[in-house]
């Protein structure tokens, strides 16, 4: 099974040398706006949070996250990476469990043993067809090829399952048997505040910039105090985020692994990133790091 970069050309640069230039762009966005709380870190990163929009909207954040990974990690065997799914209602985890996703950099190959391992121990089904179209995970695609170059994939796709952290310790349990190096993965946008999303409670300008900011700050609250149920239940009260589940599963993983809380890495919205009149129509963006001593 291949699994092609279908957002290439929209969401990301087509050809390889531009998204090559595209993602050493992010990062030297992300050292410029956010290098101090990278620098800062003592730890030894097991998950992170990453966004999941357009590079040019998000790109920044996600690679605070992938660059402290790069500089903290010695070798990263394997990403396992849980998924929004804005595509369909899940009743169990999909995993992508064989084969490749491409990227204009080349291809990803999947872990395929890891992967089945996954799939023998219940932590969800073989399925393919959710994550065609899909943004949550493609869009971690570019930074996993460009920084690390010989790491595998499990892509899986998460619904807001309120036992997905027991899931992710689960899934630490059996990459822990596996024995490769493995980070884990939550890609999650936050807030979606405007008309076409049916959220406009504060209007537009600095008022809806403020309440995005306090609905936002609520699910983070509860992902960096790693209160893996909380953070479904925050995320389905306030519609702050779209992965939830997918958080909740690395905080579940980041706790089997030692770690004790998260800590905030990077936080924008898409507003700021690029203004286009009143603020109306905005999304944000969080990138969370888990680590162990």
């Amino acid at each position: 099974m291949h699994r092609a970069a279908e957002k290439a050309g929209a969401w990301y640069e087509r050809d390889g040398e531009g998204l090559r230039l595209q993602v050493e762009e992010c990062l030297a966005d992300a050292r410029d706006r956010y290098g101090h709380a990278v620098t800062e870190a003592r730890g030894h990163p097991v998950g992170i949070v990453v966004p999941h929009a357009g590079l040019v909207f998000s790109g920044a954040v996600a690679a605070a996250a992938f660059e402290l990974v790069r500089q903290r990690v010695d070798r990263v065997d394997t990403f396992v990476i849980f998924g929004a799914c804005h595509r369909a209602h899940l009743s169990v985890p999909a995993i992508w469990a064989t084969g490749r996703w491409d990227t204009p950099l080349g291809s990803v190959e999947v872990d395929e043993a890891l992967a089945q391992a996954f799939i023998q121990a219940g932590l969800g089904r073989e399925d393919y067809a959710v994550h065609q179209g899909d943004n949550a995970i493609e869009l971690q695609m570019p930074f996993i090829k460009a920084m690390f170059p010989t790491a595998k994939i499990v892509p899986i796709a998460m619904g807001f399952f309120p036992d997905a952290g027991e899931m992710g310790k689960l899934a630490t349990d059996v990459a822990k048997k596996h024995h490769g190096a493995t980070v884990a993965v939550a890609s999650t946008d936050l807030t979606h505040y405007g008309a076409s999303f049916g959220i406009t409670p504060a209007g537009t300008g600095e008022p809806a910039l403020r309440w995005l900011a306090e609905n936002d700050r609520r699910f983070i609250d509860a992902a960096i105090a790693m209160d893996a149920r909380r953070v479904v239940e925050v995320a389905e009260q306030d519609h702050s985020a779209c992965g939830a589940g997918a958080v909740a599963a690395v905080i579940g993983w980041a706790e089997a692994c030692g770690a004790s809380s998260g800590r905030l890495l990077a936080y924008t919205n898409s507003h700021d990133v690029m203004p286009q009149g009143e603020a109306s129509h905005m999304v944000g963006y969080g990138a969370i790091a888990y680590e162990t001593a």
